[in-house]
């Protein structure tokens, strides 16, 4: 379990990049609510990459 605790935010980016390339390859201008999802993904998968770097830190 800690294994993947580890790599879920990295897994969060990932998604999230993908959303936003897909937007872009299916040419959908009109799909705000898919942008911002991938915003937040990739901005909560950051959040939780820090954290899990931060935790790992013996400082």
């Amino acid at each position: 379990m800690k294994q993947i605790k580890r790599h879920i935010g990295i897994l969060l980016i990932v998604i999230g990049t993908s959303a936003l390339v897909l937007t872009r390859i299916a040419a959908l201008n009109g799909s705000n609510t898919l942008l911002a999802a991938g915003l937040l993904l990739i901005f909560a998968g950051t959040m939780m990459h820090i954290h899990s770097i931060k935790h790992e830190s013996n400082f």
